[in-house]
């Protein structure tokens, strides 16, 4: 692993604990206000379900990816 690859992995890795860090602050915000019972449990499924796709679509392209390479070589 060459330096770049470092200082990329470490900011992409800072930017994604700040992006966690800022939805789970606002998340947080928002369930504890006052407010109906059914806005927070849908606001919480709509958080919780972008959360579920984005790690699946994730999970996918790296199992994609390592499967182009292997037929590469």
């Amino acid at each position: 692993m060459d330096n770049n690859t470092a200082v990329r992995n470490l900011g992409i890795g800072m930017a994604v604990i700040g992006i966690i860090l800022l939805v789970g602050y606002v998340f947080y915000n928002i369930l504890t206000i006052e407010s109906n019972l059914i806005l927070k449990l849908s606001f919480a499924a709509i958080i919780l379900g972008i959360i579920v796709a984005l790690l699946s679509l994730i999970k996918e392209r790296i199992g994609t990816k390592d499967t182009e390479i292997e037929r590469k070589y």
